[in-house]
């Protein structure tokens, strides 16, 4: 790759992962701003958009040192990806919220995997994210996460328009955009989830889900 290309696929990159806190911290604060709320939630929205604050700055850290594209780099850390996977549910409500969208869990109570929590939080980020933007309006998403042998299996569903066959291992491809998506964006979310995966030890697929869309699979390896 030529040093430009390189540097405009890293700001990309680095647009994109700074996007979603930074909707999600907005997000919080416009609810508590024009909501009339209680003041328990006023501080568990003030808690969430914290620790997005928190998230935000250590993405930044990460993303100086390329480590969220370093494919050669290896697993560090543990985390119990149950935990994350409500707190990636609980930071992109109110984006869920703006679409009038659902989401239904399935989780265990606690589920660890070799991967540090920032990074499976990125993961888990991009994956929601990218069901939210292509499910149908006022539709349902489903997350779920098992034990499959060696690795722990989380999927993510959608009732959106679901992606052909032929685009199922291309648009993980760094600045991939599946055929006819009617979302814009640079094609960045699956890239990163797919070197996130495979630094861990995992893998990420996609396949047709029974909700009519897309039945995305991340697979790490269980703590």
């Amino acid at each position: 790759m030529e040093r430009g290309a390189g540097v405009r696929a890293l700001l990309a990159t680095v647009g994109h992962e700074l996007r979603t806190p930074l909707a999600s911290i907005r997000g919080y604060i416009e609810t508590l701003i024009e909501g009339e709320l209680d003041l328990e939630t006023q501080r568990r929205f003030l808690e969430t958009a914290r620790r997005e604050t928190l998230r935000l700055g250590r993405l930044v850290e990460a993303l100086q040192a390329l480590s969220l594209l370093d494919l050669a780099g290896g697993s560090n850390g543990e985390c119990d990806i149950a935990e994350q996977i409500r707190a990636t549910i609980e930071v992109l409500a109110p984006l869920a919220a703006g679409r009038g969208m659902t989401v239904r869990a399935q989780l265990p109570a606690r589920a660890c995997v070799l991967l540090e929590a920032d990074a499976c939080v990125h993961a888990l980020a991009n994956l929601l994210d990218n069901a939210l933007k292509h499910g149908s309006e006022g539709g349902t998403i489903a997350v779920a996460c098992v034990r499959d042998g060696r690795f722990v299996q989380v999927t993510v569903e959608d009732d959106g328009c679901g992606v052909e066959l032929a685009e199922r291992e291309r648009i993980f491809g760094l600045g991939a955009r599946g055929a006819g998506r009617r979302c814009a964006g640079a094609g960045i979310g699956l890239a990163v989830v797919k070197a996130i995966a495979e630094r861990s030890g995992g893998d990420v697929g996609v396949e047709r889900s029974s909700l009519g869309g897309a039945r995305f699979v991340l697979r790490l390896p269980a703590g």
